[in-house]
């Protein structure tokens, strides 16, 4: 039986981090539907979509390098103990992972861009010339990236409710303003 932990919740991460967390989120949920349904909708509207998305993604990316930034450079709050050892290994796992993935994700939405000669049409603002059904490595690879950000977010939310729910402990103060 795992033993209930009481962290110390008073410690904070900084205020950079805080701001880059929620923009990051905020961009993520803006990102998954417009990259999911702009597929599906008419060549003006998939246009102006992939603007949107491409620009939120570059600042997602930008915002990631300087999260990793702060990760090395300003002190942070200790690793939450959840009392058994291989969980504090797996929500370790979980937050590196979101580095890596975001990361991979904008390289592979950068090949597909190329690779899909989608920079022609956002060049010449003329939708007639996105590309009709691409199955190109970058953009199956950037799909797939896509959906494994969703689970580990999924996962993410969910360990924070079940920490809060099992130890009483409300970790988000760490995290918020």
């Amino acid at each position: 039986m795992e033993k209930i932990i009481k962290n110390n919740l008073s410690k904070k991460y900084s205020k950079g981090t805080i701001i880059i967390h929620w923009l990051s989120l905020f961009l993520i949920i803006l990102l998954i539907p417009t990259g999911f349904l702009m597929q599906e909708m008419n060549k003006e509207i998939q246009l102006n979509l992939l603007k949107v998305h491409i620009f939120s993604g570059v600042l997602i990316f930008v915002l990631t390098l300087i999260r990793t930034l702060f990760f090395f450079r300003h002190q942070r709050p200790p690793k939450l103990e959840t009392g058994n050892s291989l969980h504090n290994k797996l929500v370790v796992s979980v937050e590196t992972s979101f580095y890596y993935l975001l990361i991979l994700l904008c390289f592979s939405g950068l090949a597909t861009l190329i690779m899909g000669n989608f920079t022609i049409a956002i060049q010449n603002s003329d939708a007639s010339l996105i590309p009709q059904k691409l199955t190109i490595p970058p953009l199956i690879t950037h799909r797939v990236l896509a959906i494994l950000l969703i689970i580990l977010l999924t996962v993410h939310i969910g360990g924070v409710i079940n920490h809060y729910l099992k130890n009483k402990e409300n970790t988000l103060k760490r995290i918020l303003p």
